[in-house]
Order: structure tokens, then sequence, then C-alpha cells
């Protein structure tokens, strides 16, 4: 039975990081693309000096792109994703997808895509290679795009969305279940 158990979570962990991953490539394509679009559609993101070295309000367009952003991230990857991860598992599971399994497979997705913004995409690409594409213009250069402090604080500030999305999850699938 405790053999049984450890297939059940390590199906539960291999779901949540594997999804996440995949959520989490095509999370840092969607930067890269939408920065090419506007590179001022994550302003809100920056820094607090370097917003106000910039000093220019988020663009039109960069309002489009960042709604554009939000709908290809989370409507078109991260919906699909959850459910393909919710399927794939409740095929996995012995006993078939419960609340617990679904609330921990989807919470790993979402902590696994914090874990990648933080540290990929905020601290070694943003804050260490600084590729031109994602510094605002009049802003080459400052200290800020270095504050690591900055960019855990956000991540921090976000992650409880990762129990809501764990708990939301669970739910729907013991309803549905």
């Amino acid at each position: 039975m405790l053999r049984e158990v450890g297939v059940q979570w390590s199906a539960v962990l291999g779901y949540g990081l594997g999804y996440g991953l995949v959520l989490s490539v095509l999370f840092t394509a969607a930067v890269f693309a939408g920065a090419a679009m506007s590179r001022d559609f994550l302003l809100n993101d920056y820094p607090p000096a370097i917003q106000r070295r910039y000093g220019r309000p988020k663009s039109a367009r960069g309002h489009r792109v960042a709604l554009l952003f939000g709908v290809f991230v989370w409507a078109v990857c991260g919906l699909p994703l959850l459910v393909g991860a919710m399927i794939g598992l409740d095929g996995a599971l012995h006993g078939g997808l419960d609340f617990l399994s679904a609330a921990v497979c989807a919470a790993l997705v979402f902590a696994t895509l914090t874990v990648w913004d933080l540290v990929v995409l905020d601290w070694i690409i943003f804050a260490g290679l600084r590729p031109r594409l994602l510094v605002l213009p009049g802003t080459e250069g400052m200290a800020e795009y270095r504050d690591l402090r900055f960019h855990l604080g956000a991540a921090l500030k976000g992650s409880p969305l990762i129990v809501v999305v764990g708990l939301l999850t669970g739910g729907i699938a013991a309803l549905i279940a």
C-alpha cells in the first residue's frame, strides 16, 4: 500500500512539474514576443526607478499587447495545459483524480511557473543578461535592472495565486469526478 501511495505522488509531481515547465517555456516565448511588439507592455512590472526614468505611461499599443499576452498565456496556454494535466493525471492514478491530487498538481504547475519566472526570466535574463529587447529606452545601464530583491518581492506577492489555483482546480476536479 505504501509503495502504491509513493507511485501516486510521483505521478502528481511528474504531471505538475512537467506541465509547469511547458507553461514556463510558453510564458517565456510570450514575454519576448510581447516585448518585440511593444517594449513597454510589461511596464508596471519594472522596478519603480526604471518606470520613473522611462517617464511615460504604458502606451496604447503596450496595453493591447499586455491584453493579448494575458489571453495567450492564461486562456490559450494555461487553461488547456491545466486541463491536459488533470486528464493525464486522472488516467495515471489508480483511483482516478481526487481533490488532493488535483490541487497539488495544479499548485505545482503554477509554483513551477513562479520559480521559473523568478530565477530564469527575472534573475538570469532580465537582471543578468539584460537583452536590449527588455530594456526600456532611456533606462540603459540602470543599476535597478540588477535588483534581485525587487523581483523576489514581486514573486512573493504573486505566490498566493499558487494556492488559489490549486484549491479551485481541486474543487472542480472533486465536483466532476
